[in-house]
């Protein structure tokens, strides 16, 4: 998303000057097989974020041997070689790369063939990352936030290597929609009279707010409830079948993909969701208070401190802590409150000019020449004592695996 906002944003700015092209990397280049197991891991992360915790702190800790370009070389050789054929045939003249395996994959193209163009990666965690993300051999990696540069900074990446720059959110979220609170409240079935909750738990819909919808639904919750599903349909049908056999006075829309979220959020008085970085920022955008219920790993974690400590939003760790907070809500202004701190806090009132500002940034460093990095002899060392272990490391394997081969 933060890619096609960029995308839009230099095609607005420049009219037909550009060509660009937003792309699922992995997919795109044909590597099926590694596509799959790095989707799949991120949706079996998302249903264990305790696991997914300890496997952040894991990967901070190990430092240079859990950054994307070692992890590519040995995990994930079909996408880096599909991925350097597919660059090589492409010739890009800038690499600007939301993902850091793509920006390593970039970077091997570019070694490999000598190529002239920049690669910048842009960290989608706004304030707290993780050591994938540390790429010192590429241009600079862009991040959302102060805290997040001192965060790789920490990590090892060089100070002159991390830019700040605001999150690209869609312009979508930034102009007056056309229809009115009532029109969009109606389109879905729901009572324009009454507050509205929305619900989501991101674009794949794993995670624990159904738990919390159905509580809401269930004690007769005085707002409508927009429960968004994703591309979860096992949610979508269980929400749908509680709607269908329980009587409730909680009016409930239940939708699954939805690509109005700025229409859904214009008529929303509260949120519930999963502390992932564009959901936080949309909601904070359209003035929303939010009670995060579950976040992915601490990367997103750094999302839910960021608006509990500006008493923008809630975490609720668990039931009780989420009743707790529903009943503050109920019977007291904070709601009111939270609003006003939202309109007031600075760092939102930098999110409406932040894509266009990236997008004019993109457009000068590629108008600007390529300089080659200049690689000591220590790096050049290392790189070669790298390549030689990860060489026998697949001689062995090879080696290994035949002896366990049946000829049929």
């Amino acid at each position: 998303m933060p890619a096609l906002a960029i995308k839009d944003a230099i095609e607005e700015l420049y009219p037909g000057e550009y060509q660009i092209d937003v792309i699922d990397f992995a997919k795109e280049a044909g590597a099926n097989w590694d596509d799959k197991i790095i989707k799949g891991f991120w949706d079996w992360a998302l249903a264990r974020p305790e696991i997914t915790t300890n496997l952040n702190l894991l990967l901070d800790s190990l430092n240079h041997l859990t950054r994307s370009n070692t992890v590519m070389k040995l995990l994930f050789q079909q996408f880096v070689r599909k991925g350097i054929k597919y660059i090589l045939e492409y010739k890009p003249d800038i690499v600007f790369s939301t993902h850091f395996f793509c920006s390593s994959v970039a970077l091997f193209a570019r070694d490999r063939y000598r190529l002239k163009y920049k690669i910048f990666s842009y960290m989608t965690d706004p304030v707290r990352g993780h050591n994938l993300w540390v790429n010192p051999r590429i241009e600079a990696v862009i991040v959302s936030t102060k805290e997040a540069k001192q965060y790789l900074i920490n990590q090892g990446e060089p100070s002159n290597k991390v830019k700040v720059m605001p999150f690209p959110l869609n312009k979508k979220f930034f102009i007056e929609t056309t229809k009115t609170r009532e029109e969009i409240l109606a389109e879905i079935g729901l009572d324009p009279s009454k507050k509205t909750l929305l619900a989501t738990s991101g674009g794949q819909g794993i995670g624990d707010t159904s738990e919390y919808i159905k509580d809401l639904y269930n004690t007769n919750f005085p707002f409508n409830i927009i429960a968004i599903c994703g591309k979860n349909k096992d949610l979508f049908e269980e929400l749908t079948r509680l709607k269908s056999n329980n009587k409730s006075e909680t009016p409930m829309a239940v939708l699954g993909f939805v690509d109005n979220m700025h229409e859904l959020l214009e008529a929303s008085d509260l949120a519930i969701a999963k502390g992932g970085a564009s959901t936080t920022l949309e909601v904070l955008v359209k003035n929303v208070p939010t009670i995060f219920t579950h976040c992915a790993a601490l990367h997103e974690k750094g999302n839910i401190d960021f608006c509990v400590n500006n008493k923008m939003g809630w975490y609720a760790k668990n039931k009780n802590e989420f009743r707790v907070i529903i009943n503050e809500i109920l019977s007291t202004n904070i709601l009111e409150r939270y609003k006003n701190n939202i309109r007031e806090n600075e760092y939102v009132k930098t999110l409406p000019n932040a894509t266009q500002d990236l997008a004019r940034f993109v457009v000068k460093e590629l108008e600007s020449p390529y300089v080659k990095r200049k690689i000591s002899k220590k790096v050049r060392l290392r790189a070669i004592v790298l390549g030689i272990r990860i060489n026998i490391f697949r001689i062995k394997s090879r080696t290994k695996n035949k002896r366990y081969k049946v000829d049929r």
